[in-house]
């Protein structure tokens, strides 16, 4: 269950006891700042780096998934509560803790300590990615940009190229689905996970989300395509796919169960992991057929409820994000430095960065709305009555657009209202 900012404003006093009941917090020393977290490899890499940037025992971290995670920090931070002292936030929910007033500025300290930490070697369209309405709010930590990976051995012995198509790319799963096999993975579970595969389909097939005055396009003639193939699509994909997110559609390309598919950079390095991976060299990536799948800049915020010394928390997040750091962890995330970026010695020591700067010129950002999560509660709920056969799919997403339109003209979006 995730539940909608408008609801949790209510809950100011049972807060404790739910976070408590629901997550099962572990007790932590009073004075230790508290980081939270999506739990995936380059996350658990940079939290274990803020861990190691102050004494033994101050920094406490606790990692799940991000439904999880957003649904805790909306709880806590909705009740002005200092139980969070540090979030780790996407591009998108990122707008919407800004937008809500619960993240601290950043920009003093930027400005005191830009030297220090070498600040000025994020690019502008980064350091615009992690502010809101003038002010710097986040850490920025990685750059991600969805892949498409598949088996390069497999594809060669049937004499399939790489899809550069999305009729290509159903046609390659076509032919690779077998009883032992899925011709390819689908992340469908919502909310995030099904909202970056529908992302994909919309932008590749489809016009996008919205146009130019917020108004839902996604179910015009083009939307109704997208979200067809990706129902066609579906016969190839493994079973239980609609609670599948991004921790199964890796586990099954590692175990050999799947064949190609939508999937983060940040799960690439995971594909040679002998001590993981069934497939080790096997997987190659190209850039997602017919492009428009999703591209975020990540990073991580101070609560302006915490109650912890904001500098040393600032000081502990430029630390992990340093260019020492930065460059060890390029392995796991594409980091957000010009100067490691620019490194050509990158694609030769991870062969799947390549792919990558080629996925980054055709990628496509989530709309730059604070409400866009909300949305995709939704539309995703609507996409998968499609996708199952519940419901047709101009219905389904008619009906998405229209509850779409009333969150949306309810928050103010249309000077018409």
């Amino acid at each position: 269950m995730t539940l909608r900012l408008r609801t949790t404003t209510v809950l100011k006093g049972a807060v404790p006891a739910l976070v408590a009941a629901t997550f099962a917090i572990p007790a932590v020393a009073q004075d230790a700042i508290r980081v939270i977290s999506h739990r995936q490899p380059a996350l658990e890499y940079y939290t274990q780096k803020m861990v190691e940037a102050l004494p033994e025992g101050r920094v406490t971290t606790e990692l799940m998934p991000i439904d999880k995670e957003l649904e805790l920090a909306s709880i806590t931070m909705s009740s002005e509560s200092d139980a969070i002292d540090v979030l780790y936030l996407n591009d998108t929910s990122f707008k919407r803790f800004a937008a809500n007033g619960w993240l601290e500025p950043l920009d003093d300290l930027w400005e005191e300590y830009k030297d220090e930490y070498e600040l000025d070697d994020f690019p502008q369209s980064v350091i615009d990615a992690v502010s809101y309405d003038g002010h710097i709010y986040s850490m920025p930590i990685l750059t991600n940009t969805e892949l498409f990976f598949y088996r390069k051995d497999l594809l060669e012995e049937a004499g399939i190229e790489p899809p550069e198509t999305m009729d290509e790319y159903m046609q390659a799963a076509a032919e690779m689905d077998t009883a032992r096999r899925a011709g390819t993975i689908m992340s469908l579970k919502p909310v995030d996970a099904a909202l970056n595969e529908a992302h994909w389909y919309m932008n590749s097939i489809g016009d996008g989300w919205f146009d130019d005055e917020w108004r839902p396009i996604f179910n015009n003639e083009a939307g109704v395509e997208a979200i067809t193939t990706m129902k066609e699509m579906s016969e190839y994909a493994p079973r239980g796919f609609t609670s599948h997110a991004n921790d199964e559609s890796t586990i099954n390309l590692q175990q050999g169960l799947a064949t190609m598919g939508l999937q983060w950079f940040t799960r690439a390095a995971a594909m040679d992991n002998p001590d993981q991976s069934r497939v080790v060299g096997q997987i190659d990536w190209v850039a997602p057929p017919g492009g428009g799948a999703r591209v975020a800049n990540d990073g991580f915020a101070i609560s302006r409820f915490s109650s912890a010394d904001k500098e040393e928390m600032f000081k502990m997040l430029a630390e992990a994000a340093s260019k020492e750091s930065m460059r060890e962890g390029a392995k796991l995330a594409m980091p957000p430095r010009l100067s490691i970026l620019e490194d050509q010695d990158l694609a030769q020591e991870y062969r799947w960065y390549p792919a990558a700067r080629n996925a980054l010129e055709s990628g496509t950002p989530f709309p730059a709305m604070p409400d866009f999560l909300d949305v995709g509660e939704i539309v995703t709920r609507h996409i998968l009555r499609a996708v199952t056969g519940e419901a047709e799919v101009k219905a389904a997403l008619d009906q998405a657009a229209q509850e779409t339109e009333e969150l949306l003209a309810d928050r103010g979006y249309y000077d018409d209202q």
